[in-house]
């Protein structure tokens, strides 16, 4: 027996209303220990999308194995899924005579006579003879749930029994028969999912998704991407793409386990949280007041992971956040603010929070104004991690493959937004730093044109911070230090004493405005791709002209103007000396006379001087 749904299909607007009163996530007003007053980790929400954390987690423990087989492996975790959203196809014996809504809890029983706890997947009609139930996380931890799909070692012992009866809430009970665990049992979120599944007609309302599709000319942008690392095989996208075939398993593996967090994970969240703000406007006016938005409350949770309060392995991008915080001072806590919860986390439920607030109170349009606020936080981790890797590899000297694919990951995790915000400091970022070319990064050259979108893309220099010292945290390496916060008497030296420089003014918490005047965050937009984009970004400074806006700070303009000025008047005065030394010596240029120099003697004047001009140029 097959499913008759495609296991990735979107919960229906039926459901999200629906189910009000059925998916429980609580709203209680009482902040808890990370200052976060809602609660996101009810067991439908954790069954629906912080169990994603256990696949990533796993794809990554598949990757590190660096073999074949474990490589196939984390390909089929990735496309299938294991853990998140795993549901059953359950054939009844009769069809529904009433309609059960998306998200009601039902009961059955296991092989062994164990209760087995679900709910609905999908909605489910008069009329229907099948029905999806999800299994929800059982109280002995995740790692039991019934696993199949793309689970190499599949779990069967807290799956339905084969032949059974399913209970509803009213007590009423489902016949079912021909349940095949391996065929009939699938999961409704996998990370390719993630990567793949954004519809056309995103591209159209979601500007945020537009910016990146527009760039890499494609929607499914991270699904290449990640395809292309695991067949070790270049991409072909619009521009911006990446060289696979020159790299080992070593350094795709590493592609790979990052781009399923910064592209896949982090564009899916803004995307459902759009579409929570999308239900929100599509409710009649006077009915927008709703219960619950669960599709808002699993877009947060996926960004939590089960990572508990300290993040965790499985803490996904909130546990990154407070990774990179650590190498940048931006923490809540200890010496040089490299210690705790990540300022960027605290930001993001600032803005997750009152974006929640704002939907329960029917107030799409601030919704809005906080998902934009929340995607800035977010995307502070991703630029920390973009500079902490071109400083491994530049000052550092750390050049294995490995971080060269860490630092691709990131690169083209921004890469689309820079480049709304400043083609040139795009262009000049990714040659930097692109698969290939990890071993001739420039640390400073990488720092100094992103450091100039920052404004643009909504972040700050203390948002981002510097690269603190490896012995003492209280200050930071050499070059290291956060924009704006140059000492000129820097005698640090990597890996010991850096740049001695006191620590910014604290950042204030900032707090959920909640007037209605809050305007949204610029955010950088694209409508199109300017044609003469080509699809692999020029590397010379004098293409890279070519393709700056007018508004380019006065650096990229002066390296584009002043070194070819300088090679010409370097020429000229090599070709005006040599004029002048023969004139001194009386002889004419059109004489013949050799003043006792041999044809040869001249010829390699002549040489030194074309040579010469060819360097300068």
């Amino acid at each position: 027996m097959t499913s008759s749904r495609q296991p990735f299909s979107s919960p229906s607007l039926l459901a999200v209303i629906g189910t009000a009163a059925l998916v429980l996530s609580s709203s209680n007003s009482t902040a808890n220990a990370q200052g976060q007053p809602y609660d996101y980790t009810s067991e439908h929400v954790v069954a629906r999308a912080s169990a994603i954390s256990k696949d990533f987690q796993s794809i990554g423990g598949f990757l590190a194995q660096q073999n074949g087989a474990d490589r196939q492996n984390a390909r089929a975790l990735y496309q299938l899924g294991a853990y998140c959203q795993s549901f059953a196809t359950l054939q009844l014996n009769t069809v529904l005579t009433e309609a059960i809504i998306q998200g009601a809890t039902v009961t059955g029983t296991s092989e062994s006579g164990a209760t087995i706890s679900g709910i609905l997947h999908s909605d489910a009609f008069p009329g229907d003879a099948t029905i999806e139930v999800m299994y929800l996380i059982p109280s002995d931890g995740i790692t039991k749930i019934c696993s199949v799909s793309g689970n190499p070692t599949p779990q069967y012992d807290q799956c339905f029994v084969t032949t059974g009866e399913i209970t509803l809430p009213d007590g009423s009970t489902l016949g079912y028969t021909g349940y095949d665990l391996d065929n009939d049992t699938a999961n409704g979120l996998s990370m390719q999912s993630m990567s793949s599944s954004i519809s056309g007609a995103a591209t159209q309302g979601y500007p945020r998704i537009g910016t990146f599709a527009a760039y890499y000319g494609t929607n499914k942008y991270a699904d290449q991407f990640i395809q292309a690392a695991f067949d070790k095989v270049d991409t072909s996208l619009l521009t911006g793409n990446a060289e696979f075939s020159k790299f080992t398993q070593f350094g795709t593996n590493k592609f790979i386990e990052v781009a399923t967090l910064t592209m896949s994970s982090w564009m899916h969240i803004i995307i459902k949280m759009q579409d929570a703000v999308e239900v929100c406007k599509s409710l009649p006016d006077g009915g927008k007041k709703v219960s619950e938005v669960p599709i808002w409350d699993n877009a947060v949770a996926t960004y939590r992971g089960m990572g508990g309060a300290a993040g965790g392995t499985m803490g996904q991008l909130y546990h990154l956040a407070n990774q990179y915080c650590a190498k940048f001072g931006t923490c809540q806590d200890g010496p040089g603010g490299t210690q705790g919860m990540a300022k960027a986390n605290e930001k993001a439920y600032i803005h997750f929070n009152s974006g929640k607030q704002d939907l329960l109170d029917g107030k799409c349009d601030l919704a809005e104004v906080a998902l934009d606020q929340a995607a800035v936080a977010m995307l502070i981790p991703l630029v920390q991690g973009l500079l902490y890797h071109a400083y491994e590899l530049d000052l550092f000297k750390e050049q294995r493959e490995v971080v060269q694919g860490e630092a691709a990951a990131f690169l083209h995790s921004v890469l689309p937004l820079v480049h709304s915000c400043s083609q040139g400091n795009a262009v000049m970022i990714y040659n930097q730093i692109k698969v290939g070319n990890g071993k001739m990064a420039s640390f400073e050259a990488i720092k100094s044109s992103i450091e100039g979108q920052y404004e643009c893309l909504g972040i700050t220099c203390e948002d981002i911070g510097g690269v603190r010292d490896l012995s003492d945290p209280t200050t930071y390496q050499q070059s290291g230090f956060p924009c704006g916060a140059f000492n000129p008497g820097d005698t640090g030296g990597v890996g010991g004493g850096g740049d001695v420089i006191p620590d910014p003014a604290p950042i204030p918490v900032p707090s959920a405005p909640t007037s209605p005047g809050r305007q949204p965050t610029p955010w950088p937009t694209q409508d199109e791709v300017p044609t003469s984009t080509p699809t692999d970004p020029p590397s010379s400074v004098y293409q890279l002209i070519e393709y700056d806006d007018a508004t380019e700070d006065g650096v990229t303009y002066a390296l584009a103007i002043g070194l070819p000025l300088l090679s010409v008047l370097a020429v000229a005065f090599v070709v005006f000396r040599t004029y002048m030394k023969k004139k001194d010596s009386g002889k004419e240029f059109d004489s013949g006379e050799t003043d006792g120099a041999s044809p040869d003697d001249e010829t390699q004047d002549d040489l030194k001087v074309e040579n010469l001009q060819g360097e300068m140029l």
